[in-house]
């Protein structure tokens, strides 16, 4: 009759004389090499021969032959998956819509209210010619102004010579006319603006641009890494990872024409802004097989 472990402690002897373990029990006499083989338990028949204990495990050859089996498998395909990196880039090109133009007025006194007072009123000046203008009134900006001594050196005397204060004001605006563009650079010049910055285009139609962009940049893309795949008697696959480059702001691209016949003074002089540049560039990791 089969012993039982049920009620026995880990490790106790049954009354048969058995040992129980965490998998079943031991019958035989260990101290003279003696060995039983009791029932099966799930890892497999548990032995004792001269007072060493060993477990024949009948499945798990088994287990580690279908191990291997899977283990190659699975390194033949990682041999037969690979992939081609390729970068596409697109450009769209758009007219401008509007200008954003910055200009600036300075003046030296030999006191600050001087200098201020005085750029103050040239200021108001250019307020006045640009409310005549098709600007965005939301856009305008004349709230800056800086004043600061100013010294230059005396080789003669060997140090630094006062010359009076300075006061600079900066405004700026956005043009929504491209067409008054010459009208508008004119009348700062004509109205006592010290610097006018040259005019920075833009266009709202700028993310439509790049999104137009994103599809030309992966076509693009994708025509590299057929060309590719076919050098190399690969089949590509669908896109594994496809990640886009930092946005830039749109390049300016100057038109270039022939120079404008001379004009009389009192006609504004005309200009003519040639195309905004939209760039986008795209990464992609494609799957290829043989």
């Amino acid at each position: 009759m089969t012993p039982k472990c049920d009620g026995v402690s880990s490790s106790a002897n049954t009354p048969d004389g058995c040992r129980c373990l965490s998998f079943g029990f031991v019958c035989g006499n260990t101290a003279e090499g003696t060995e039983t083989y009791p029932e099966q338990s799930q890892f497999g028949t548990p032995r004792i021969k001269d007072g060493v204990f060993t477990m024949a495990k009948a499945g798990f050859q088994r287990n580690v032959l279908l191990l291997l089996v899977f283990s190659v498998a699975m390194f033949s395909a990682c041999l037969g998956a690979q992939t081609l990196s390729v970068e596409g880039k697109g450009t769209v090109e758009i007219a401008p819509e509007y200008a954003r133009i910055s200009a600036s007025v300075s003046h030296t006194a030999d006191s600050a209210p001087v200098a201020q007072a005085t750029v103050d009123r040239i200021v108001s000046k250019l307020l006045a010619g640009i409310s005549e203008l098709p600007v965005d009134a939301s856009s305008i900006d004349a709230g800056k102004i800086n004043i600061q001594p100013r010294y230059r050196w005396s080789p003669r005397l060997k140090t630094q010579e006062f010359q009076g204060y300075e006061a600079t004001r900066v405004l700026g605006f956005r043009l929504i006319s491209l067409e008054s563009l010459g009208e508008t650079l004119q009348m700062l010049s004509e109205q006592g603006a010290t610097a006018v910055q040259p005019p920075q285009y833009g266009s709202a139609r700028t993310d439509d641009a790049r999104s137009r962009a994103l599809v030309i940049a992966y076509d693009n893309a994708k025509l590299d890494a057929n060309s590719l795949a076919s050098a190399a008697g690969l089949a590509l696959g669908p896109p594994a990872k496809i990640s886009v480059g930092s946005q830039r702001p749109p390049i300016f691209r100057p038109a270039h024409r022939a120079a404008p016949v001379a004009m009389d003074a009192e006609i504004a002089p005309r200009y003519e802004p040639g195309q905004l540049s939209v760039s986008a560039t795209v990464s992609v990791v494609f799957s290829a097989s043989q």
